[in-house]
């Protein structure tokens, strides 16, 4: 089996993505692997929106997944991990590719919209087709 040094995990708070941090930390324990924890806001604003309305949006979610990075950093901790960090970035997920550099990227196999759970899901699908080293994509029944 290969040896990853840093293993970069997707989080959404999907099931999925929880499947996903859980096996992320698996393995990191069994080669003494950092992890990366990160949540892209994507941008996406609705029709009639104002600026003022995609910023407190933004705002908003930054602030769910501050929270929700900070809880998934200390899971990894109490399970041994020494290295953990978190990133929040703004973008698609072709933004996380071109921004972070890991040996291992593991994602949940669905994000949280109703249209994610009939397909792979298009966040995850962009990492599988678009990624330049090795993709694992948790299904969500590992939850």
């Amino acid at each position: 089996m290969q040896h990853y040094h840093v293993i970069l995990v997707g989080l959404d708070g999907s099931r999925p993505a929880a499947a996903a941090l859980q096996k992320a930390i698996e393995l990191a324990q069994s080669d003494h692997t950092a992890l990366q924890l990160v949540h892209v806001i994507e941008y996406s604003p609705q029709v009639g929106s104002t600026a003022e309305l995609v910023a407190q949006a933004h705002e908003k979610e930054q602030a769910t997944f501050t929270t929700e990075l900070a809880a998934a950093r200390q899971q990894a901790l109490a399970a041994g991990i020494e290295k953990v960090t978190t990133t929040i970035l703004t973008g698609t997920a072709r933004t996380l590719l071109e921004t972070q550099s890991a040996d291992l990227l593991v994602v949940g196999q669905s994000g949280q919209s109703a249209l994610d759970r009939f397909m792979l899901g298009s966040f995850a699908e962009t990492i599988v087709r678009e990624a330049t080293g090795d993709v694992l994509v948790v299904r969500n029944e590992k939850v």
